[in-house]
């Protein structure tokens, strides 16, 4: 199968560093979408504004993801990441400090883009070290799930244990983990002093050779140009086949975030014990990213892809059939984990090589903003179905929808390997 491997390996130090951004920045996202929804919970929310909330967060990144990415592959993604870490530190004691639905849904905008846009840098930089290598691709998935696995644990038990301020201050110390990794990261755009060699040494379209005030504020501006160009990306088809594939595979994701927790809370489960489920998806994610090199020189990545994407669909949409029962609740979880694990290398390995280095953030931006729409859409959807036909029907119905879509991809994902890249 089409690998990487054969590519010059990046330094340990850089690895490491590439690892540890991943590992806090996705930790980051867990750490809101866990607890957010139990705080919303805790105001008194009904499941339709759970989902709401839980939207929030994805409706700035879908609008402004592109033009972070762009800024990184034109400003330095050290840069950009560095000013989001700094809006969470500063903004996470605000939850507790404004404890009511409407701020919350204010502060999920503003948080939604921080985190997001220091995710997008993790995967970026990572992009732009290994160039497609699916095997170091798994090793950075794997440090990612280490954040997530013990984000919802350590929330759980803030949660149950002290207070909303103690919980959401931790948030802020992340943060500041964050900041202090990305302040040594070194520039890792094609042609920066210090950047892994790349096959391809252009610099991102519109960098700025300028230096003065002005020149350096328009560079910060949203540009149409930008937006096309990134869009054009659609028209590759083995990216635009592997949007579809994390456009379903983000439904899990926002599903798990909103109205899963509020069926967890419905049937009696403490915050330890939902964090306990949040950690098993998520440790088992690690064990299965480790595995993607291997399996995707076995199967096809896309056939993988599809396979993967649809069993995680099922998983999640089945919780209801479980009868609230916590070790089903658990195995299957965990299942879902290692499925997920091997989907996601996978996804990012598509789509690094056909995009080439040059491109990088300006990928990932659009892989994010297209996932981003389905956290937007699924999670009110699911709060407005849960409150009119109750819960169980929410995961039934639009699973089966998530789940003909998924046959809908695996015919594309055929045309695209018949015809190639």
């Amino acid at each position: 199968m089409p690998d990487a491997a054969a590519n010059p390996t990046p330094p340990r130090r850089m690895l490491a560093l590439c690892y540890g951004t991943g590992l806090l920045s996705m930790g980051l996202m867990d750490l809101l979408m866990f607890i957010v929804p139990l705080w919303a919970i805790w105001l008194g929310a009904s499941a339709t504004e759970v989902g709401m909330v839980a939207g929030a967060r994805s409706v700035v990144p879908c609008i402004l993801a592109i033009h972070g990415g762009v800024l990184m592959d034109r400003l330095g993604t050290r840069r950009i990441m560095a000013v989001s870490a700094i809006a969470i530190i500063v903004t996470a004691p605000l939850y507790p400090a404004l404890p009511w639905i409407p701020a919350l849904i204010v502060l999920q905008l503003v948080t939604g883009y921080a985190t997001t846009i220091a995710w997008v840098g993790a995967q970026t930089v990572i992009a732009q070290v290994c160039r497609g290598d699916t095997g170091v691709l798994g090793h950075f998935n794997f440090a990612c799930r280490i954040g997530t696995f013990l984000a919802p644990i350590v929330m759980g038990l803030l949660w149950d244990f002290t207070n909303p301020w103690l919980t959401f201050l931790f948030i802020s110390g992340w943060a500041a983990a964050l900041l202090g990794l990305v302040i040594m990261t070194p520039d890792t755009r094609p042609g920066a002093p210090g950047a892994p060699p790349a096959a391809d040494t252009r610099v991102a379209a519109g960098a700025p050779s300028a230096r003065t005030l002005g020149a350096r504020l328009r560079a910060l501006a949203p540009r149409r140009a930008d937006y096309l160009a990134t869009f054009a990306l659609f028209l590759i088809p083995a990216i635009a086949m592997s949007l579809g594939g994390g456009f379903l595979r983000n439904t899990t994701s926002a599903v798990q975030g909103s109205i899963y927790v509020v069926y967890l809370k419905e049937i009696g489960l403490t915050g330890t014990a939902i964090g306990a489920l949040f950690a098993a998806i998520e440790g088992a994610s690690a064990l299965g990213s480790l595995l993607a090199g291997r399996v995707s020189r076995w199967i096809h990545p896309y056939t993988l892809m599809v396979a993967t994407t649809g069993i995680a669909i099922f998983l999640i949409n089945a919780t209801p059939l479980l009868g609230g029962i916590f070790a089903f609740l658990f195995a299957a979880q965990f299942l879902r984990g290692i499925i997920q694990g091997v989907n996601q290398p996978v996804l990012f390995g598509i789509q690094a090589r056909a995009a080439g280095p040059h491109r990088q953030g300006a990928t990932v931006a659009l892989r994010v903003t297209v996932n981003r729409a389905v956290s937007i859409i699924v999670p009110p959807i699911m709060g407005v179905i849960a409150d009119s036909a109750g819960i169980e029907m929410s995961f039934y119905l639009l699973g089966g929808v998530f789940l003909v879509m998924t046959v809908g991809l695996g015919v594309a994902a055929r045309l695209v390997r018949d015809t190639g890249p």
